[in-house]
């Protein structure tokens, strides 16, 4: 694999180019972006977009910081033979999985969001991974239907994950499913009564406002409508 090809890059391209090209070509060829058998082609592409920044991302890297030998070579005899540079390791989806929390955690989602669906599509059982995916989609794109689905495959892999399901009751609340975000508050809350979401209070800010926690809150109100409801129908 030629990563300079992949990447659309002279060979010698600096660090700042091969940033740049990459996020561009990224971008034209997010999966997401694709239906059908191009989205397989789409994935496809991404995938090696990644492994080609991966290696001339090391390969800038060391280029930028040369040894006292390397610094008196000519640049344009100090560039690395492609041909010789080692060819990247085949990753497993654990590899893929741990390189998209990376970028999650510095605040590259577009990227985390390819690299958590090429790791969900090697291993579709493992709800770590569907956690994941809801957090870049929410990060990345804010598809509540993408992220909600994420969410919910999460939950079927891992029942008792409640970071997941709390998110999930969030989501539907936002949107009006309130008997949904009711059954969701209340399984969180038998998963893990002492999460902090259950304990953190919220001050009252006027007259009338729900006090306790977040869940709190929502359960009371939910009983509120409930009951309007209920006097509404006997008052026929």
């Amino acid at each position: 694999m030629n990563p300079y090809e992949i990447l659309e890059l002279s060979p010698g391209a600096s660090a700042e180019e091969i940033k740049s090209a990459y996020h561009r070509l990224a971008k034209q060829w997010h999966p997401d972006k694709f239906v059908g058998p191009a989205k397989a082609e789409a994935e496809s592409k991404f995938r090696h977009l990644a492994e080609a920044f991966s290696m001339l991302k090391d390969v800038a890297r060391g280029a930028a910081s040369p040894t006292p030998v390397q610094a008196s070579v000519n640049p344009s005899e100090s560039r690395i033979d492609l041909e010789e540079a080692p060819a990247p390791k085949e990753r497993n989806a654990e590899d893929w999985y741990r390189e998209a929390k990376a970028c999650m955690d510095h605040g590259d989602f577009q990227k985390a969001l390819g690299l958590v669906h090429f790791a969900i599509k090697m291993d579709g059982g493992k709800g770590e991974y569907q956690a994941l995916l809801a957090r870049a989609v929410a990060e990345s794109t804010g598809d509540k239907k993408a992220e909600s689905r994420a969410l919910e495959a999460a939950i079927r892999l891992n029942p008792r994950d409640v970071d997941s399901t709390i998110r999930l009751a969030e989501l539907f609340q936002s949107v009006g499913m309130y008997a949904r975000a009711t059954a969701l508050w209340e399984t969180a809350r038998r998963i893990a009564p002492n999460h902090p979401v259950f304990a953190k209070a919220v001050p009252a800010k006027s007259k009338g406002y729900l006090g306790g926690s977040l869940a709190d809150q929502w359960a009371e109100l939910v009983g509120r409508i409930r009951g309007g409801m209920a006097r509404m129908k006997g008052g026929r």
